[in-house]
Order: structure tokens, then sequence, then C-alpha cells
């Protein structure tokens, strides 16, 4: 076997007393696509950020072309060296103009204008995006044009190993299938890469190695000959092969039909009861959390009734109104304000229910957040300390109980709640889920997890094409049911 492009021996990393990485090792060689997979918090972005400079390591080595590299978080050392990284959040400047960025703080910049708009040009153009315009602002693009460009910037300059950090979440079909092979074509040519991605067909029709993590391990690491989906899920979360050990329904209490939720789809229409936890899987970005969003009121179009009257809110107020509570994906960009204490942030929309003739009452507001940190154990710094002074799992709590604990909702949607916490955070807040779904409410889960959806809900709908398939939670093996209905 040829030299690898890159290795990585025997990496550790430690966060506090999170073991993120333990003695791990990785080699990339010259011609190989490696699909990446784990769920979150197993280590994927640890790994990726280690080679490429983001992260020290607390020991371990690293080679380019067999040429010892310093592990001291020198990114710039290692994109010299040919490592590149494409991020989830495209790494642009919103305020210059494509081509500008294309060629921003490469080599590129120091060649002649005629030249730099060739190489920017045609780079766009072998990602599938050669329609978007040089001259055209980043900050004037979608999401999935930006990140297009963004991969146009990495291959706009000679790289050796690329990693790809979920880089067809925003992208349409077109635009996916340019880019696997954009891919395939850089492989051919001697290049290594790294791709990191939740859509398992993907990974599986395109990947030519696979290579699993799991809190902090590497599980699997194999040529991609003969893979099933049912192997990844047995690598990926090995409980799912025993019967509910990891969901744990709760005793239900009184139940309300006004809390029932009917969505009507074109092919068929979707039921959701009160006192059940039900899951809507997909791939990440899909429809799953379109939907979510469309019954909170941040997009139009929904059909849907929530108990005997027709819902089609005008927006999150009046959502809110109707008792429909959201939590988004994004903690940081939708829910939490940074620089206000996690009391503020927690109370935030309902401050008018403590309040009388325009004054607070500091005690109810105290007592509210002593009994929502006391539920879901959140823990850390002080109410009155900075949000961003709490860990992710405890801010995480903190929008969570804002949401479902200081006013209880008719209709509870979570958008990946559990996701970038710790396996302790992921059970308090399973166990605040159930003891909200038991207490009669409505919960809908959305998800690209398949252990989330396992660790919280009682069945689910899986996305596919047009259709949304349903998988009760009877099957024994209720995660390969999701990834087999999600892959057929």
């Amino acid at each position: 076997m040829s030299t690898p492009i890159v290795s990585l021996e025997n990496v550790s990393v430690t966060f506090g007393a999170t073991r993120a990485l333990v003695d791990e090792s990785l080699h990339i060689y010259p011609g190989e696509i490696i699909g990446l997979l784990g769920h979150n918090g197993a280590g994927k972005s640890t790994l990726v950020n280690v080679a490429t400079g983001a992260v020290a390591p607390d020991r371990g080595v690293m080679t380019v072309d067999g040429h010892n590299m310093p592990l001291r978080g020198r990114p710039k050392a290692l994109e010299a060296a040919g490592i590149k990284v494409i991020h989830q959040e495209p790494s642009l400047a919103t305020n210059l103009r494509v081509g500008e960025n294309i060629c921003l703080a490469t080599p590129l910049e120091r060649r002649p204008k005629r030249e730099r708009k060739r190489v920017a040009a045609d780079a766009l153009a072998s990602v599938g995006a050669g329609s978007i315009s040089l001259k055209a602002p980043v900050g004037d693009l979608s999401f999935g044009q930006r990140q297009l460009v963004d991969i146009a910037r990495a291959h706009a300059t000679d790289l050796r190993v690329i990693f790809l950090d979920e880089p067809t979440a925003a992208l349409g079909k077109k635009e996916t299938t340019a880019l696997h092979g954009l891919l395939v074509e850089l492989a051919q040519s001697g290049k290594g890469v790294v791709y990191v991605s939740h859509r398992l067909k993907d990974v599986l029709e395109l990947c030519t190695r696979i290579v699993i993590l799991r809190e902090g391990r590497i599980v699997m690491d194999q040529e991609n000959v003969g893979i099933t989906a049912a192997a990844l899920t047995a690598a990926l979360s090995p409980s799912s092969a025993t019967p509910g050990a990891t969901h744990r329904a709760g005793e239900l209490g009184a139940i309300d039909d006004a809390a029932k939720l009917m969505v009507n789809t074109p092919h068929q229409t979707l039921g959701f009861e009160p006192g059940k936890v039900t899951g809507l899987f997909g791939m990440a970005g899909d429809r799953q959390f379109d939907l979510l969003e469309s019954l909170y009121g941040l997009s139009r179009g929904v059909d849907a009734t929530l108990g005997d009257a027709r819902f089609a809110p005008s927006g999150p107020r009046a959502a809110v109104r109707a008792g429909v509570h959201y939590v988004s994906a994004d903690r940081e960009r939708d829910s939490l304000i940074d620089g206000m204490s996690a009391r503020d942030n927690l109370l935030l929309p309902w401050l008018k229910q403590f309040s009388r003739f325009g004054v607070i009452s500091n005690r109810r507001v105290r007592r509210t957040y002593d009994a929502s940190r006391d539920e879901l154990s959140i823990r850390g710094a002080r109410d009155i300390d900075n949000i961003s002074s709490f860990s992710g799992g405890n801010r995480q709590k903190v929008v969570i109980a804002r949401w479902m604990l200081v006013s209880r909702p008719r209709l509870l949607l979570l958008a990946q709640p559990t996701q970038g916490v710790d396996v302790s955070a992921r059970q308090e807040i399973a166990t605040a889920v159930r003891a909200a779904a038991s207490a009669g409410v409505t919960v809908v889960v959305a998800s690209a997890e398949s252990d989330e959806i396992d660790l919280l809900c009682d069945s689910a709908y899986v996305c596919r094409s047009e259709e949304w398939r349903p998988v009760p939670r009877g099957v024994r093996d209720f995660q390969e049911q999701l990834l087999a209905a999600l892959l057929a």
C-alpha cells in the first residue's frame, strides 16, 4: 500500500472531564474517500479539528507525506501543506464578492486579475455552481450557494486532503451530484477525501472506506465492500439490538384531545397523539425540520388541525398563543441571547406573567427558575451569571426549560434537542421530555440522528422522497428499521 498522505497516531484529546478522543489513529491514503460517521459527541469534529490544526491534542503524532507536523493548533501551517476543511457554516467574508472570496488569503491573490477570474470561474464550474456570478456579494447568496463557494475556494488552490463536514446538508440533488462527481475526480487524481455526513445512503454509495467513531474511539475502520445499513447501525449504536435499551415510556396522565395534531401532506395524513413522543426522522437538512418550522409559523403552507380546529399559525406569536412551543436545532443563533443571564434567557418570553403594574416580581422569577433548574438538573454557574458561562448541555437545558416548563404547551416541537450535549445531559433531557408527554403534551421530535429518535420517541415517521413512512416502536431493532426505511 502507498504511503499515507496524512497519518494521525495515538491521538488523545480531553476537554475537562470529557475524553473526546482516546488514543486513536487514522491514516488517509491517496485516492480514497473516507466516510466518517458517528453520533453527536462521538468525536468526529474533534478528530477533524486535530487533523486541520484547530485543536491541539494532549498527545499524539501527525505526519504529512511521512514528515512530522507539529500538533499545536496551527491551521495555517496545515493548510499550506494542502490540508483543507469545509465546515458546515461556510467560512467566507460576506462583505466581499464571490471571486474575491475564492482567492482570499491564498497564493491566487498575488496573481494577475485576469488569471484570478479564470481560476475562480473554473472552480465554481467544477462544483456545479458555474451560474453564480463572480461579482455577486457573498452576503446575498443562499446558504447552499455559500457552501458551494467555500468548496470552490478549497478546490481553487493545491490540496492534498480535504475534509468536508456535512457538505450536502443544504444542497439540492443536482448540486449534490456535481459535488460527488468532483470528489470522485479529486480521489482519482490522488487526493484524499474525508466525508463527514449523516446521509448514510450517500456514504454507502460514495465512500471507498468507512470509519465510525463512538464515544471517542474508532469502532469500525474498513473498506466499503459489502457493508450494509444494519452493520452501520450496529457499529453506531450497539444498544439498538436490545429492545427498550434506551427508551423508557412514562406513566400516562390525563389526556386532552385539544392537543391532538393532524397534518395533511400531499400523499397522506400524519397523526400526533397527546401523551406520546413522535419522531420525524430524515437526512440532515431534510423536510422533517421544515415541517416543524411551518407548525411554528416560521413558514406558511401547513395544512393541519390541532384539537378540533384548523391550525395554520400566521407566525410564532400566533403559535405560542395556541400553546405550540418550539425548540430550534440552533440554540446559539435562534434561542439564546449572549450577554443576558441564564435566568433572563429562560424566562424571556414569559416576563409579563411575572409582573404587576409593570413591576417584575423577582421572588417569583427566582422561584420559577429554581423549579426549572431542579426539574432539568441545570448545573454550573449561578442563575444571574451570563449564559455563556454555562456548558453547551446546560445552555440547551435552559432553552428546553423555557418552552417546556415555565408555561406548559399543548404541542411541543423539538428539533434535535440532544445534539451537542454529553451522555448525562441527553438522559436528563430525555427524562424531562418523557415527563412532558406523560402529562398529556403532544411532543414531536425532528432529527437526523437515529439514536436520538430511539432515545426519545414512541414511534416515528421517516422522511423518504415524497412519503412519510411510519415505523412503530414495537419492532425489535428500532434504529435499524429507521435506517432501512430511510435507505429503501
